[in-house]
């Protein structure tokens, strides 16, 4: 071999090497699926603010120092094994799957949760919608502090923030949802075999009525735009809860049987949904309560 036919297969070494640097690259930017990250860099970040509050909030945090709710923070959730953060329950599902987290695999998941990943206990009524799905990735690959893009000015607008205006003025769309229809729980715990029924209703007066008879409680919405309550006169072991969420998980009317569910006492399971309505007595003091326990 001459010098000209070296220098030759040296060059061509250097682009098969070069070629092969780049599709690495390439790859990683397609997050393990098929995602290019370009595809969700262009992807809207107010609408998937809007939609992880609507969909995710009610479970999850973002925030570096925020912690667990119903389901882990999510700060540095990509490239995070499955079912591996520390201090918080997973499924057995999600212990063994081992695989990490990417915008690919969420993107999956979010699709078809019990399909992709069978037997895992995440609380989502029905698969995001597919118009959602890129917005979320784009808003929570941000917040999760995975990459560095720039929000757009009005991620930083002030709205919502005149405390001076009353939490209808404020949160109509949370406030018309929960103000006039009815919550309806399912308590399970697994240690005492105990399972209990009941709807509650959130009153703007700041109290909660149910159609179970003792059962009263209150509610409030703290300085972090949480919506607070809490219940007494549960007949279960325990006797009460008292239990927070983010006003922005009910900024998106749903209604269902079961959209969420949370962890009041240590095993304890209450499930709760959305049902249209409620009965009149709830909102007119002349009416006599009607319970479905007498």
């Amino acid at each position: 071999m001459n010098a000209l036919q070296s220098a030759g297969l040296a060059m061509s070494l250097l682009i098969v090497a070069a070629c092969g640097e780049a599709q690495d690259q390439a790859q990683a930017q397609t997050d393990g699926d098929t995602i290019a990250l370009e595809t969700i860099q262009a992807a809207d970040y107010m609408k998937g603010k809007r939609a992880f509050q609507g969909r995710c909030s009610a479970c999850h945090t973002l925030a570096d120092d925020s912690g667990d709710i119903a389901g882990p923070n999510l700060w540095g959730v990509f490239d995070r094994v499955a079912g591996s953060k520390e201090e918080f329950y997973f499924s057995e599902a999600l212990e063994k799957a081992e695989f990490v987290w990417t915008p690919g695999k969420l993107k999956a998941w979010l699709e078809d949760p019990e399909g992709y990943l069978p037997d895992n206990i995440m609380g989502i009524p029905e698969p995001v919608p597919g118009r959602d799905i890129l917005d979320i990735l784009h808003f929570m690959m941000i917040e999760t502090g995975k990459v560095d893009w720039e929000r757009p000015p009005e991620a930083f607008a002030e709205s919502q923030s005149d405390r001076s205006k009353p939490p209808a003025e404020r949160f109509p769309s949370f406030w018309n949802h929960l103000m006039y229809n009815t919550a309806r729980y399912r308590w399970e715990d697994p240690d005492s075999g105990e399972e209990f029924r009941f709807d509650a209703y959130f009153k703007q007066d700041g109290s909660v009525a149910s159609n179970r008879k003792g059962v009263s409680g209150f509610w409030h919405i703290n300085e972090r735009d949480f919506f607070c309550y809490a219940l007494q006169g549960l007949p279960v072991s325990v006797g009460s809860m008292v239990e927070c969420f983010p006003v922005a998980a009910m900024a998106i009317p749903r209604f269902s049987e079961e959209l969420w569910t949370s962890n009041p006492h240590l095993n304890v399971k209450l499930h709760g949904g959305i049902q249209p309505g409620r009965p009149d007595w709830v909102d007119n003091a002349e009416l006599k309560p009607v319970y479905e326990d007498g």
